[in-house]
């Protein structure tokens, strides 16, 4: 069976079906099941979330989407693995031969235990620690799997050098862990997996982040706003990294073409801290209110420059986009 998608929230699903069938310049819902082969009612449970949606359906409904919009969408999904729908007779499986997967389910988990690495939740925070928070609050999600305990970062496809070598060198520097990266055949994104009950507690316990989905709840811990500048400087390069946009305009009548950052969420309550941290460094912006969230906007050559110096990025996709300012 193929990969099923699931949402993270209601809003990401209706999003997603508003903008595809815009992008496929359909105006009724009828004519969107025909173009699937669907019917209108199984249509109407893949929009409500009664049931996941079909992977290969998934691909049709975002082919003609922007670039950007699928980069959104695919850091906002996850999925089953191709052999969910074996996992009902698996446990029928399991109980009638019980003694036996025990056993080998418990050497398994010793064999794991003793690659696992531990490391002190409670060490001094610095600017990469801070850094990793500010990412994790941007492209992280963390839950609790039966006895594992997964911290994921979904990325676009381009990003996977910069989380093979940077984010990969942070983690065993700080945590004394290296993390998965893999390919996810669906989304065309990547999956980077960090298992470790150590960081679990470390971001749940000591930065009060909690476990799941957190898009619209999540803040910049107390313990980095309440850190020296420098610290809480590399949280905000985290999460620009993770969820910030670089674009310029090129109408006409600017001489040369104009840079714009801008910070998209609908998390009202980060976004207005992040918000307030730069007018604190006295980088102006427009904070605006948007359909789906608010966003923060940094116009022209000056603020953009102030901003690079004051927070900058590290992630090479943004970097690269404003080089000639270096």
């Amino acid at each position: 069976m193929e990969s099923r998608i699931l949402f993270n929230s209601k809003n990401i699903r209706d999003v997603f079906f508003e903008k595809s069938i815009k992008s496929l310049n359909f105006k009724r819902w009828i004519q969107l099941a025909n173009f699937l082969e669907i019917t209108r009612n199984t249509l109407g449970n893949y929009r409500k979330g009664k049931l996941t949606l079909p992977g290969n359906l998934y691909l049709r409904l975002s082919a003609k989407l922007y670039e950007k919009d699928k980069n959104i969408f695919a850091k906002n999904l996850s999925y089953l693995q191709d052999n969910w729908g074996r996992i009902k007779a698996g446990k029928i499986t399991y109980y009638k031969y019980k003694e036996i997967f025990d056993e080998g389910r418990k050497k398994a988990i010793n064999s794991v235990r003793k690659r696992c690495k531990k490391f002190n939740i409670n060490l001094p925070i610095n600017k990469e620690i801070s850094y990793f928070i500010g990412l994790f609050i941007g492209d992280g999600f963390t839950n609790k799997y039966n006895r594992y305990y997964l911290i994921q970062f979904t990325g676009d496809k381009s990003e996977k050098s910069f989380y093979k070598t940077l984010i990969s060198e942070y983690c065993k520097r700080n945590f004394n862990i290296t993390p998965i990266i893999k390919n996810d055949r669906i989304s065309k994104a990547i999956r980077v997996n960090v298992y470790s009950l150590d960081l679990f507690n470390l971001i749940t316990n000591r930065f009060k982040i909690p476990a799941g989905r957190k898009s619209r709840t999540v803040l910049i811990p107390e313990e980095i706003l309440k850190s020296e500048k420098e610290i809480l400087k590399y949280c905000i390069r985290g999460i620009y990294d993770a969820e910030g946009c670089v674009f310029f305009d090129r109408r006409k009548f600017y001489l040369h073409p104009y840079p714009r950052v801008e910070l998209h969420m609908n998390n009202v309550g980060l976004i207005n801290q992040v918000y307030n941290i730069l007018k604190d460094l006295k980088i102006k912006c427009n904070l605006g209110i948007t359909k789906d969230g608010r966003r923060i906007t940094i116009y022209g050559e000056d603020q953009v420059k102030k901003f690079m110096k004051e927070i900058g990025f590290s992630n090479p996709k943004h970097i690269k986009k404003l080089k000639y300012l270096n």
